[in-house]
């Protein structure tokens, strides 16, 4: 009978996002996040075959987490109001998990991506396709009949909110502060 885990992939994957946000991608080094996940360098390549394969899944956990919690709010989206919210869930996020933030929001997604499997590429492309989906469904039932309606709302959803937490990381958690900002920034986007 073999002993139990005590090192399990979600607990790597957390490591993993912590180390990347702290040092970047490109320096977030197998025996770095071993370390920092008190597991030996070995139980690292038993769950994970590469280091790249280990990175394209603190990208895309933290995609899917994002994205789940993008596309519920863009689900039952009335109003316009509604839709601020799918814009404030940027720097919520970024705040309620600083690493999953830096992860998403101050790198480039290639970054964790580059060296990825295959399978892992076409993962987080399925990801990205599907919030693409999401948006321009959105832009039909709240922006019909406007037809640049969809890059309206990913102008004032994504790219505003985007925009303003990467002026904060990956030095500093986005401040509440911004929050009106990004609110009044992407009303404004919405209503023109």
């Amino acid at each position: 009978m073999g002993r139990p885990a005590r090192i399990f992939p979600a607990d790597l994957i957390n490591a993993a996002s912590k180390i990347a946000a702290r040092l970047g991608p490109a320096r977030a080094t197998i025996a770095a996040i071993a370390k920092e996940a008190g597991a030996p360098i070995g139980s690292m390549y038993h769950r994970y075959p590469s280091r790249g394969a280990l990175l394209a899944e603190v990208w895309i956990t933290a995609a899917e987490r994002f994205g789940s919690q993008f596309s519920a709010i863009l689900a039952t989206a009335r109003d316009t109001d509604a839709l601020i919210e799918a814009a404030l869930l940027t720097p919520h996020f970024a705040r309620e998990d600083p690493a999953a933030g830096v992860v998403l929001f101050a790198h480039r997604r290639d970054d964790f991506l580059d060296e990825a499997p295959a399978e892992s590429r076409a993962r987080a492309a399925k990801l990205v396709s599907a919030l693409q989906k999401e948006l321009a469904g959105a832009a039909k039932r709240h922006l019909a009949g406007d037809p640049r309606g969809r890059e309206r709302l990913a102008v004032a959803l994504i790219g505003i909110p985007y925009g303003a937490v990467r002026v904060f990381l990956p030095q500093a958690v986005p401040p509440p502060e911004i929050d009106a900002v990004i609110a009044a920034a992407a009303r404004a986007a919405l209503a023109h």
